[in-house]
């Protein structure tokens, strides 16, 4: 008989990383307009609560009913926001450990769980807590988690109006973290990822007058009718819009390239009486203007469109072909 050893190989503990598990999953915007995302996830490491009129004390306490009065006087809300707001602020104070929170920063998803301790800022009378690791933004092999490789399901949570929410899309998120998806999802994804970075390129090889067409098929596809060129009754607006079905009346400023200084420029003449939305797009945003576009508020009345918003819409729009055939 022939012997046979059967050799025990234990795995490489640097090589095994533990699956992330949350027991909940927890949008929270940081700061009314991001005002304090650079310095919770860059340099503090915490969350941060911004109801600065609401008394820690009584917080600390579980006084609800009593938050619930203050929220009332001090923000003059009616009873269904009154408990909204008490409740977003009774979970930043009440969630244990095993809570996840996320956010949206510098084009990515982050993501931390949070020590239990409120800690109350004496001047700004905000309040926060430390993470418990800090805050990621990679999955575990360490793959950026870019906003548009996510998930629109997951992401339009950032248009959230008040501060703290529920994530439906938790096991999909944690999917992502874990890099647990089907690989044949995943290979669609990566796919997906690397057609509207090459659409990002050749949407920016457009001729101004190519451009404009392209922006006006998009809007086309979404239901909007081209009523007539805006610049020829208002100076410096390029498209005018209607929404048959609603009703609805815009404008569109078409820019191929733009700073910050000629955005702002336009951003008054925008804002007029008559029109419902306003949109303003370029394939070619400076710096400048691209810092601004990703800080701006999600509710702002101009809706700002660069090259990676415009890849987006023309997968949505089926305009492949078309990007395709004018560039090359």
């Amino acid at each position: 008989m022939i012997a046979i050893t059967l050799l025990k190989i234990k795995p490489n503990k640097k090589d095994f990383k533990m699956a992330i598990k949350a027991t909940a999953v927890l949008f929270i915007k940081l700061g009314s307009k991001g005002d304090y995302e650079r310095e919770c996830i860059e340099k503090e490491g915490t969350i941060k609560l911004d109801y600065r009129q609401i008394p820690h004390e009584l917080c600390l306490s579980n006084n609800w009913d009593k938050v619930s009065e203050f929220v009332a006087m001090e923000y003059n809300t009616n009873k269904a926001s009154t408990t909204s707001h008490r409740n977003q602020i009774k979970r930043f104070y009440t969630e244990p450990k095993t809570t996840m929170w996320i956010t949206f920063y510098d084009c990515k998803l982050w993501y931390c769980f949070a020590e239990e301790e409120i800690l109350l800022d004496e001047s700004s009378r905000t309040k926060s807590r430390k993470t418990v690791d800090g805050w990621r933004s990679v999955d575990n092999q360490n793959n950026s988690l870019f906003i548009q490789a996510l998930s629109g399901k997951l992401t339009k949570v950032q248009g959230f109006r008040g501060t703290i929410c529920d994530v439906k899309e938790k096991e999909y998120l944690l999917n992502k973290i874990n890099n647990t998806q089907h690989p044949d999802v995943k290979n669609v994804e990566t796919n997906l990822v690397s057609l509207k970075l090459s659409l990002e390129k050749i949407i920016q090889l457009l001729s101004p007058q190519d451009f404009e067409v392209f922006v006006d098929l998009i809007f086309r596809s979404s239901g909007w009718s081209r009523v007539g060129s805006a610049g020829n009754t208002i100076k410096t607006l390029d498209i005018e819009l209607l929404a048959p079905v609603t009703g609805e009346r815009a404008i569109v400023q078409v820019k191929s390239q733009s700073n910050l200084s000629l955005f702002k420029e336009y951003e008054e003449r925008l804002n007029i009486e008559g029109y419902d939305r306003a949109f303003y797009v370029t394939h070619t945003p400076d710096k400048k203007l691209s810092d601004h576009i990703n800080t701006m508020d999600k509710n702002n009345s101009i809706q700002v469109w660069d090259a990676e918003k415009l890849a987006d819409l023309s997968v949505n729009a089926g305009l492949i072909e078309w990007l395709v055939s004018t560039v090359g």
